[in-house]
């Protein structure tokens, strides 16, 4: 086993170093740590050393709107992330959309440190058609995933959840295995359920209706509002964020959610947290990283070589 904390400095050295190439690193290697390595550092695989830098942010008005696909996309998102907080402490809300962003991982990383800077961070993404409305047979919005992050220490939120009973990446997994997709999750070509991978083409809605509208939701605001729909170069992402403290000295937030805590508990309720991450990770996940990290170093030899001189310190 070896310690989260070195394998994300390795890597965020290898992305240019930085807060938003720290944020990046740190999601990708909590990813690996939950034992979700197609939202891990699988993402390293659409790292070029072409990337383009980062587009510039104006922090002097509350909304963004970003061309991305140029990019390295989990940088371009904790960009995003660091951005809107910032704004959003200054403005009392802000919001950015990304267009042209490719694999970048999970969102509850990104949300979770908007509620870290004291705010409430809402973020969603959507994607190329995969996924059938309710009632219909035919692809026509993403998996598009939804989270909000929202308070502090044991009263701290984190909701990261598709709107599609599965991913993308889940039905390439099961192509790749030769195994079948869980019964009741897909839809043939005709419009048939099926759970022969190789037929899949489309998906269905999480809770039938109601993840149908949450999936149509973020399609208006990713794919419609933001400008992703559609978009060959890549798709669409948001960032919110809110103050509460706006509200005024009366409204006692804080207080609030942690009656809301405990009434959702003691109510039976799971109280979701974006995932417990470890600390320590497997040797295989030291191996990958090593490994692109050689792939990069190759790429760009003078940006990477501190990053990868730094593998003699794994156990």
């Amino acid at each position: 086993m070896t310690a989260l904390a070195n394998l994300t400095e390795r890597l965020a050295v290898a992305l240019g170093g930085g807060a938003a190439a720290q944020l990046a690193a740190s999601a990708l290697i909590e990813a690996e740590a939950l034992g979700m390595p197609n939202f891990g550092l699988t993402m390293l695989n659409e790292w070029k050393r072409s990337d383009a830098p980062l587009p510039v942010i104006d922090r002097e008005q509350a909304v963004n709107f970003l061309d991305c696909s140029n990019c390295f996309s989990p940088v371009s998102v904790a960009a995003a992330t660091l951005a809107v907080s910032e704004t959003a402490q200054r403005f009392g809300l802000a919001a950015i959309f990304l267009r042209g962003v490719k694999g970048f991982g999970r969102l509850a990383p990104f949300v979770r440190h908007v509620a870290d800077a004291g705010l409430l961070g809402i973020a969603g993404a959507e994607g190329p058609p995969f996924v059938a409305p309710y009632g219909g047979t035919r692809p026509v919005i993403g998996t598009n995933p939804i989270a909000l992050g929202f308070g502090s220490g044991s009263d701290r939120i984190v909701i990261d959840v598709a709107s599609s009973l599965a991913t993308m990446a889940d039905v390439r997994t099961a192509r790749a295995a030769g195994t079948p997709v869980r019964e009741g999750i897909a839809l043939d070509r005709d419009g048939k359920p099926t759970t022969l991978a190789t037929d899949v083409a489309a998906l269905l809605p999480r809770g039938g209706q109601i993840g149908s509208l949450i999936g149509l939701i973020v399609e208006l605001m990713a794919g419609v509002a933001g400008g992703g729909r559609n978009d060959a170069k890549g798709r669409g992402v948001f960032l919110l964020a809110l103050d509460p403290a706006r509200a005024g000295n009366d409204v006692d937030w804080q207080g609030k959610l942690a009656a809301l805590h405990k009434d959702w508990t003691i109510g039976g309720g799971h109280w979701p947290r974006g995932g417990d991450t470890p600390t320590d990770v497997d040797l295989d996940v030291v191996e990958r990283l090593d490994a692109h990290l050689a792939r990069m170093q190759a790429d760009d030899p003078d940006l990477h070589r501190a990053a990868v001189s730094k593998s003699d310190e794994k156990p």
